[in-house]
């Protein structure tokens, strides 16, 4: 059971870079976009065939392009995703990626080793799809979609669908889903903003 429970909890945190999203737009103010910038926000779905959908959202104060760079820095995944070992753009087809990704979680002597392949579908800085080319789950496929907020900000969308390949209770699936999602979206969140922080400090030098 714990192999099981650490299977889960991986393979939650990669979803931090694999995507499907609508083109950029404004978002205008309303009741519930005023919580993005407080809240993230999951929702799950039990679809048929034991595929679990999701639904997750955070609001991010970088616009979508430098959230783009987060989502897009294939090879730097790791740094900042925990318990990611390897991230690795295999190859590049323009707006067609193809990336591989090793993540490993051990608790006490127990080790899982998660690997996926994935292509990435990109439309620049709005959508992301992604699809399962090979790995340890059977269905594997979604999107991000960033959308600019009126503040400037971003509202960051990550939809998907999976199906893992081994066994993958309903009750610890959505328990872990949740909890990581929350852990890897803030990670995205802090990335993102940090890199705003260091382009606003750059054009605020004055030039000689």
């Amino acid at each position: 059971m714990i192999t099981i429970i650490g299977a889960l909890s991986l393979m939650f945190l990669l979803f931090s870079h694999l995507c499907k999203a609508e083109e950029t737009s404004q978002v205008q103010p309303s009741d519930a976009t005023r919580e993005y910038g407080k809240l993230i926000q999951i929702a799950l779905t039990k679809m048929p065939d034991g595929v679990t959908g999701m639904k997750s959202t955070v609001y991010i104060n970088a616009p979508p392009v430098v959230v783009w760079k987060v989502l897009t820095d294939y090879n730097n995944l790791k740094r900042y995703i925990p318990r990611m070992v390897e991230s690795d753009l295999v190859e590049d087809k323009g707006n067609l990626k193809v990336i591989a990704l090793l993540g490993e979680f051990r608790v006490f002597l127990f080790k899982k080793t998660i690997r996926v392949s994935i292509n990435m579908h990109e439309t620049y800085p709005s959508r992301i799809d992604y699809e399962k080319i090979s790995g340890d789950f059977e269905v594997y496929r979604g999107a991000w979609i960033l959308q600019m907020y009126s503040s400037g900000g971003t509202i960051l969308t990550y939809e998907s669908e999976i199906k893992p390949s081994f066994l993958a209770p309903d009750f610890i699936l959505q328990g872990i889903l949740k909890n990581d999602m929350v852990a890897g979206l803030t990670a995205l969140k802090a990335e993102s903003e940090r890199l705003q922080l260091i382009d606003i400090d750059s054009a605020s030098v004055p030039e000689k």
